[in-house]
């Protein structure tokens, strides 16, 4: 069956986040709450663990219009909304033997503790909508805009103040 091409008058990025409703659940489904908002349909399972490890949450999510790009900040927000800020998640790209492709669903694996961090990654807060050279980014939204979000100016003083650093 093939799918209806999207009408560029219809972005589904461009309609207002709404918050998540938790859905009735699915009897194929059990393990899972299911929840949408105006966007996405997300489906959350548990995961105690099994072994000294910490429990887990999988976030398997979906654009409702079946559209295959997920901004990073929508997956921010997924992860925020449905789970905790504070808590951290990878999204894994496995060994193809593990892969899983079948329906333009993505995951995340959230680590259900918002005092774990895992011993990779950035140890500091960075975020900005400018643009310098060829590093593009995308300006937030009026009302989304976090308060500690750096301007052009700030960001140059930033890399400068970095650049001195490593000299």
């Amino acid at each position: 069956m093939k799918r209806k091409k999207q009408d560029p008058k219809h972005d589904l990025l461009s309609i207002p986040w709404t918050p998540f409703v938790q859905c009735e659940k699915d009897p194929r489904d059990p393990e899972s709450e299911i929840y949408r908002n105006s966007r996405y349909q997300v489906h959350r399972r548990r995961f105690k663990a099994h072994d000294s490890g910490p429990d887990l949450i999988h976030l398997s999510f979906r654009r409702l219009d079946h559209g295959t790009f997920l901004p990073y900040r929508d997956k921010m927000c997924i992860k925020d909304e449905l789970v905790g800020p504070e808590c951290e998640g990878i999204e894994l790209f496995p060994a193809r033997s593990r892969e899983v492709d079948t329906a333009n669903h993505y995951h995340l694996w959230i680590i259900d503790d918002p005092t774990f961090r895992f011993p990779f990654g950035f140890t500091q807060r960075l975020v900005t909508e400018a643009t310098i050279g060829d590093a593009q980014q995308e300006p937030w939204p009026a009302n989304e805009r976090p308060s500690d979000c750096l301007s052009e100016e700030e960001m140059r003083a930033l890399l400068q103040r970095e650049q001195r650093r490593r000299s």
